[in-house]
């Protein structure tokens, strides 16, 4: 959504170019002399942009000029999103530092010439910096432009410009050169699997089934599976308990000493019987083999 445009609500008072404008207000006579008599106002961006532009917050100038660029995918596209960053920074910057509208003008069209250079001309790193250097002495304050009241920058204006486009673009000038220079190869590589999931009788599904790693089904989905069944096998258990009346009464109660003690005589003795039984056997069976080893013996 493009900014709208703010009237400031007082008229410039002063012979230059002031930062109160009328949006909309065409420049005055001494505004065209200037104009003329600096060669980069106004080439990239409007006196009635700029004049826009200035009252927005940071936010509101990002999309202003991404409106103003014609560049509409910078929230997806790499390209344009740097682009915009680019200009985005340096109009900030030019608006710290308490330029004029028109110096405003005069450098964002200096940020897109230096930049130009690098993209459509591919100029080396010196060649461009000759010709930043070759720009700012068409736009710097001289002592004849100074007397005749023409609006350029001072020297000093001129040094944080320069150290100003040092740390913000020649510094990175190859990654800049390599983004504008070089396409990145792109590959797909497409790749058809078959896979085929045998179906367990478990009502929950699979890990493979989910997409889900080994760590994170056996912690939520498997510890819920086995959770289910303890928590219904509790609930029977608890069920159970309630319905069964607990009793106090001794089962053996109703026997008397006696009728214990020929109870346990008679386990007693058929246990005994029966073990003395298997000795029986098994003492016959060791017998017949000895037996058969001496029958052998005496036949050879």
């Amino acid at each position: 959504m493009a900014a709208q445009r703010l009237k400031p609500r007082t008229a410039p008072s002063s012979r230059k170019v002031s930062e109160k404008v009328h949006g909309d207000r065409p420049p005055n006579e001494e505004e065209t002399m200037k104009e003329r008599e600096n060669p980069l106002a106004w080439k990239f961006i409007s006196f009635s942009q700029v004049s826009d532009l200035v009252p927005l917050t940071v936010d509101l100038v990002q999309r202003a000029l991404a409106e103003i660029l014609q560049l509409k995918q910078y929230k997806h596209c790499m390209k344009e999103g740097i682009l915009l960053d680019y200009y985005v920074s340096g109009f900030w910057w030019a608006k710290e530092q308490d330029f004029t509208i028109l110096l405003i003008s005069v450098f964002m069209t200096l940020l897109n010439i230096i930049l130009e250079n690098l993209s459509n001309k591919h100029l080396p790193l010196l060649d461009n910096l000759r010709e930043l250097t070759k720009l700012m002495t068409e736009v710097t304050q001289s002592s004849s432009a100074k007397n005749r009241g023409v609006e350029f920058f001072t020297v000093d204006q001129a040094k944080a410009i320069i150290n100003y486009m040092k740390i913000s673009l020649f510094q990175h000038y190859r990654l800049y050169e390599f983004f504008f220079h070089h396409t990145p190869d792109l590959e797909i590589l497409d790749t058809k699997l078959q896979i085929e999931v045998i179906k367990s009788v478990d009502p929950f599904p699979s890990p493979l089934e989910e997409s889900l790693t080994w760590d994170i089904y056996s912690s939520f989905v498997l510890q819920q599976s086995t959770e289910e069944p303890e928590a219904e096998a509790e609930a029977e258990n608890e069920e159970s308990m309630e319905v069964r009346e607990p009793t106090t009464e001794d089962p053996l109660a109703c026997f008397s000493i006696d009728d214990v003690k020929s109870v346990l005589n008679e386990v007693t003795s058929e246990v005994l019987g029966n073990i003395q039984s298997e000795i029986n056997e098994k003492l016959r069976k060791q017998e017949e083999a000895f037996a058969a080893r001496i029958n052998k013996l005496r036949k050879s």
